[in-house]
């Protein structure tokens, strides 16, 4: 797959090839039995959905800072590409740690929210079919599942400063530049959220990038060999990759 991010924004050169595909792109395991399939085009519906919430509803713009704890989800990397869509920072922090100043907090643990009164809060609800958020909002908070279907599923990227950080975590940062690279094997490959959001991202951009379709699997989830055929799994990152 051709990857030119100089002609076009990071995100929009990942994910327009795509963008018309009915083929599966993501397909997500989860412990509740969930098995969702997302194809290119029904993926990046969901970034763009997302990315116009950003925009419009938290007026992200490039430079600003959105802190996240959540976990590997098929959410999390849409909520990561639309974040990247606007050319903002993410800052990836464990559960319960107070981020320090950043323009937007994203979590599917309020219950164990910690950041100023100032920082406004996204709430995701991590069941795939949840149409909202089953439990208390912390007040003044948004509720992601409410509210994301309502907005485009197009987004219109402008292009970015490519050499600001995209992906922070407690061990350094990642610029827009060093993260889209393609990487990885050809054929569907298989992800587990074993690996933290901040190592597990960059794994699924690179193979985005070179064109390569990912199986994500919640840790815990039972990989069988009926799974792996069913799926026509080539290549598994938790082996060593």
């Amino acid at each position: 797959m051709a990857f030119d991010t100089d002609s076009l924004s990071p995100v929009e050169a990942l994910l327009s090839p795509v963008r018309h595909s009915t083929h599966p792109w993501l397909t997500w395991y989860s412990q509740n039995g969930e098995r969702v399939e997302l194809s290119g085009r029904v993926f990046d519906n969901w970034v763009a959905k997302s990315a116009n919430l950003l925009g419009e509803e938290f007026d992200l713009a490039p430079g600003d800072t959105v802190a996240t704890d959540m976990p590997g989800h098929w959410k999390s990397a849409a909520l990561a590409l639309a974040c990247w869509h606007l050319g903002a920072e993410l800052r990836c922090v464990a559960p319960g740690t107070n981020p320090g100043t950043v323009d937007l907090f994203v979590t599917a643990y309020p219950e164990t929210l910690n950041v100023g009164g100032s920082v406004e809060v996204l709430v995701v609800p991590l069941p795939s079919l949840a149409m909202s958020y089953d439990g208390e909002l912390p007040v003044g908070s948004t509720d992601y599942a409410a509210e994301v279907r309502a907005y485009a599923d197009s987004y219109f990227a402008s292009p970015i400063d490519t050499s600001a950080v995209a992906l922070a975590s407690g061990d350094g940062g990642q610029s827009f530049s060093e993260l889209f690279i393609p990487a990885g094997a050809e054929g569907t490959t298989l992800a587990t959220t074993a690996w933290p959001l901040e190592r597990l991202l960059p794994a699924l951009v690179g193979l985005w990038a070179n064109g390569t379709p990912v199986v994500l699997v919640e840790e815990g989830v039972a990989i069988t060999d009926r799974l792996l055929s069913g799926e026509r799994v080539v290549n598994r990152l938790d082996q060593g990759a």
